[in-house]
């Protein structure tokens, strides 16, 4: 599993569990509150997710098609995608699928 998988995953259990708790009338506003910001929250990272996604396919585009040889930046931009992927898997280190290459450098 990779770390787009992963987090597509854990963010779809996040809404779930989202849904579930707004569709409970035991849940108080505050809570409730809570729930919306959650799915708010989740559509974010999707977003972050793609425009991450999309840097990705630029450098491999430019990999592949690249004739003039001016490549210096694309370690940059890996690495910045790389290191961003990393921090939205962060506060799923504790579930048992998330893998330890994943962890940011302090």
């Amino acid at each position: 599993m990779d770390i787009v998988e992963f987090l597509s995953e854990r963010i779809r259990e996040d809404e779930a569990a989202a849904r579930k708790l707004l569709s409970d009338n035991s849940v108080s506003e505050s809570g409730k509150w809570y729930e919306w910001r959650l799915l708010r929250e989740c559509e974010s990272k999707r977003r972050l997710i793609g425009i991450i996604e999309s840097a990705r396919q630029a450098v491999l585009t430019t990999m592949v098609s690249n004739e003039s040889g001016d490549t210096q930046w694309i370690p940059d931009v890996i690495e910045w995608t790389t290191l961003s992927l990393n921090a939205l898997a962060l506060p799923y280190a504790d579930h048992p699928d998330f893998q330890t290459g994943w962890q940011l450098s302090s």
